[in-house]
């Protein structure tokens, strides 16, 4: 059986692409203010993806699959807020109707996809963003609080794996994840791009 991740990796390229284009945030010369704004845009889609992709997950696993990828997973809320706070600025809302399209346990899955994949690249960010003098008491969220992403990434990977190698439907399972994350992408690049414009 083909892999779930491989899926969602080559089906989501061009609009993971778009969206980095969007947040652009290594662009030589970022100000504190685009900073702050960008992480205006996490903070309100996170905190209306988050509560809705856990309960959607937490209704299908078992009770130690859920404790397993609640520990990989932990919400990345916290950090968004203290970065924020630490650049003066106020902690954004929830994103009204930000998690509409998480509609099943493979749409979940597929919005988790673009969530904890940001975790990886924002290695790389945090690394920037502290060369161009960020303090670190704004790094919590691509720093990922100083935690290590690889494992957290593999554990997400191997129980996503294991979920779609168990669904009745495995092409159903691919195509709605594919949607989900595909329209993740697209609340991110839409986001960023108002904000970019003033309109956000």
């Amino acid at each position: 059986m083909p892999s779930v991740l491989g899926a969602l990796k080559e089906q989501t390229t061009r609009h993971h692409q778009r969206a980095e284009r969007a947040v652009n945030l290594m662009t030589p010369g970022l100000t504190p203010e685009r900073y702050a704004a960008v992480l205006g845009v996490n903070c309100a889609l996170h905190s209306a993806l988050e509560p809705v992709i856990a309960g959607r997950l937490r209704a299908a696993l078992s009770p130690d699959g859920w404790a397993a990828l609640a520990v990989s997973t932990q919400s990345r809320l916290p950090g968004l807020q203290r970065d924020l706070v630490a650049l003066g600025h106020r902690v954004t809302p929830p994103l009204p109707h930000g998690g509409d399209h998480v509609t099943s346990e493979a749409a979940a899955w597929g919005a988790a996809y673009v969530l904890e994949g940001s975790a990886l690249g924002g290695q790389v960010v945090s690394r920037h963003l502290r060369a161009a003098g960020f303090p670190d008491a704004a790094l919590h969220f691509y720093g990922s609080d100083g935690q290590p992403v690889g494992p957290r990434w593999r554990t997400f990977g191997r129980l996503l794996e294991s979920r779609y190698n168990a669904a009745e439907d495995p092409a159903r399972f691919v195509h709605d994840a594919v949607r989900a994350a595909q329209q993740t992408f697209i609340l991110f690049e839409t986001l960023s791009a108002q904000d970019a414009a003033g309109s956000f």
